[in-house]
């Protein structure tokens, strides 16, 4: 778990976009993380859970904690795919 500290009631945070357009596993380690499906290609997260066209999949983690787990994502073929997470990171 990262080492943070809280200054004057906030805790320091960046947000970062990361675009998936093949299988693999979307890394987290982060507070909270937003799956979007901007591709037409449907993606299934996990096994679990399909995301079509313009949908999307948020988990928020409450204040000090750290989502801390791979993804697994695989793109349906024949179409095409763009996934985008958006991460909210503590620095």
């Amino acid at each position: 778990m990262s080492d943070f500290e809280i200054k004057a009631g906030y805790v320091p945070y960046d947000i970062n976009m990361i675009t998936y357009d093949r299988n693999g596993f979307a890394t987290t380690n982060c507070n909270s993380i937003t799956f979007i499906n901007y591709g037409t290609a449907t993606v299934t997260i996990d096994n679990n859970v399909q995301l079509t066209q313009g949908q999307q999949l948020n988990i928020d983690g409450n204040a000090g904690e750290i989502i801390n787990r791979q993804f697994l994502l695989n793109f349906a073929t024949g179409a095409i795919n763009n996934l985008v997470t958006v991460k909210k990171n503590y620095i």
